[in-house]
Parts: C-alpha cells; structure tokens; sequence
C-alpha cells in the first residue's frame, strides 16, 4: 500500500523539464537601461564651481552616481534628501544643468544619458589680511561630471499628403 502511495507521489520526478534560456533579440537582455556599447557613446565632462560647502551624505551620494543612469541618480536624490529641500535642489541643479546642456547644444535624448565618472575637490580659499582662523575660510567645491551619452540619428518628418 505504502509503495502504491510512494509511486502516485513521486510521479513529478520522472518528468523533468529542461529550461533554457533564451536567446533575447532585445540588447537591454531583461535589464531596463543597459549601459551603453563602446561603439556608439560620446564623452562630454563640465566642471562645476559649487560655491557652498558639501554635506558628507551629498559628497556619497555623488561619488555612488560612477557608471550610474541620468535618472536613477536623479531619482536617488529625490529619495535621499527629503528632509534636507535646500541642497536636494542644489544637488538636483549640478545634474540639470549640464543634463540641458547636453540637449539643448547636442539634441541628445534625456533617456540616453549616463554618469560616467564624477569628482569632488573642496577649495578653501584662505583671507590673507586677516588672521589665520579657520573662520576666514571660503569652502567651495569643484564638481566635475563625465557624461556618456548615445547619439542618434535624428528621425527625418515625413511629409504630409496635402
């Protein structure tokens, strides 16, 4: 009796399915941005004067955005400074800014733009007439971006029939 159960039961072992993976005709392969081929990317970097000092969080925040997507570093932002509205604008202002550059002089699409590389150097410009006090300190920053971007070539207009 028990060996009539045993064999009922196990009948899913003798099938065994063999899954393959298969073969995407789509270059992203299942992943929603696919960072871009060598080929066909063009490098642009701005260097940005940021006048005020960095915060610690913001300084990791940017340096995380390395081969990162234009968006999901815009959306990190958004995320991650909630509570502090000042410099998420400030922050938001450093990527928009070059990010327009780039479509305003290039024609580049917003959805094919990557932050390649990114670097801080703090600047403390020093008051020479005044005493040596570290509150005679100017902190400002230089940010400097290194986009990738896909050119594409622009989709002629069809002409209309009338």
């Amino acid at each position: 009796m028990n060996r009539i159960l045993y064999e009922s039961r196990c009948r899913c072992n003798e099938e065994i399915s063999i899954t393959k993976k298969r073969n995407s005709s789509t270059r992203s392969e299942g992943k929603p941005l696919q960072y871009p081929n060598p080929n066909e990317i063009t490098f642009k970097t701005f260097k940005i004067k940021y006048d005020k000092k960095l915060s610690s969080i913001a300084k990791l925040t940017l340096n995380s955005f390395q081969n990162k997507y234009i968006y999901y570093a815009i959306d990190d932002i958004l995320y991650l400074f909630q509570s502090n509205l000042t410099e998420r604008d400030n922050l938001l202002a450093i990527l928009y800014s070059p990010v327009l550059s780039l479509q305003n002089n290039f024609s580049i699409n917003f959805f094919d733009i990557w932050i390649h590389e990114i670097y801080i150097n703090e600047v403390s410009k020093v008051n020479k007439f005044l005493k040596n006090d570290s509150s005679n300190f100017e902190q400002f920053s230089y940010i400097t971006i290194k986009f990738l971007y896909k050119t594409r070539v622009p989709v002629k207009k069809v002409d209309s029939l009338w």
